[in-house]
């Protein structure tokens, strides 16, 4: 077992509750104030996430791959409705219903075959500083996390 493994076993409990305690505040900043139930959500940041995974190659430097106003040089890839029933686990009747709702939200759009893109007029300044909220949060949560494990006494 490793130090980390120790530091972690001897913690359990206080650093289980640091990451159940951001986690569960996303969430409910999620429904609060992006008014959208955690599966659409979900969805949402899968669309984004298949549709930008080709370019973000491990290692590269933010300004190799992201245009002056933070976003993706180039285009986001379409994601098919079958890649996110497969990805979400969530029945496709139920995956195409949300989709459509975050359509006409404006935060997806459909292409002319059917598959699915970020509207980037979807990342409104409210999703923006909820972003921004939530990177600070994070890390954070990763600092006290950080601060436990470190003060743990591993014999």
């Amino acid at each position: 077992m490793d130090d980390f493994d120790k530091r972690f076993d001897k913690t359990f409990s206080m650093v289980a509750f640091a990451c159940n305690r951001h986690l569960v505040d996303h969430m409910r900043r999620i429904v609060s104030l992006l008014d959208m139930d955690l599966e659409s959500a979900m969805l949402w940041g899968l669309v984004a996430h298949l549709g930008v995974a080709h370019a973000l190659r491990p290692g590269a430097l933010p300004e190799d791959l992201l245009s002056p106003d933070g976003f993706l040089l180039g285009e986001a890839r379409p994601v098919r409705l079958a890649d996110l029933v497969q990805v979400s686990g969530l029945p496709k009747e139920t995956v195409r219903r949300k989709l459509g709702k975050l359509r006409e939200k404006g935060k997806l759009v459909r292409t002319e075959d059917g598959q699915w893109q970020v509207s980037r007029a979807g990342v409104d300044e409210p999703v923006h500083e909820f972003t921004r909220e939530t990177v600070k949060r994070l890390l954070q949560t990763a600092r006290a996390i950080q601060g436990i494990l470190q003060h743990a006494r591993v014999d």
